[in-house]
């Protein structure tokens, strides 16, 4: 279950956490779980529905899967590369499959949402919205990631000034 903490409170009602989400400028739906897949072709095929409305809608031109896990080589230096405040020229977008992770999402007055994403879980978080991403004691999140531009996808740790 997703869970949304902010100012103090927590919140897990889906509808608190889209409208809060909403209010920030990101999207938040839960996608129906469509049962248990191996390979990420599986995966994207039983969620291909989703995924194609979500491209059409926001103009997403590529999807790819990502997982982590204790098991993944380099996984302390990969999440230390997220762990730090930073933003993307493109949107962030996840679809949770498998496990769970923590996405610290700065608002319009640089207030932190603390977003714990769980299996059903999309996130998108608009392009040059200033965030962090960890994992959970779980260690482990498998998820659909889709791109409006692979090349926009890179960290940038440095904050825009206007």
């Amino acid at each position: 279950m997703a869970k949304l903490e902010f100012r103090g409170q927590t919140y897990t009602s889906e509808d608190e956490i889209r409208a809060m989400m909403a209010a920030t400028g990101v999207l938040f739906e839960r996608w129906p779980l469509r049962g248990v897949a191996a390979s990420d072709d599986q995966v994207l095929s039983l969620y291909k529905p989703d995924v194609d409305r979500l491209m059409q809608e926001r103009g997403y031109v590529a999807v790819d899967m990502v997982a982590l896990k204790p098991s993944t080589p380099g996984l302390a230096e990969i999440t230390a590369r997220y762990d730090k405040e930073h933003h993307h020229v493109d949107d962030e977008v996840r679809f949770t499959v498998e496990g769970e992770g923590v996405f610290e999402i700065a608002d319009e007055h640089g207030e932190f949402l603390k977003f714990t994403a769980t299996p059903g879980d999309l996130i998108v978080i608009p392009a040059y919205r200033r965030h962090l991403f960890y994992l959970t004691r779980q260690s482990h999140i498998r998820c659909i990631r889709l791109f409006l531009d692979r090349g926009g996808w890179e960290a940038i740790y440095e904050k825009v000034v206007n």
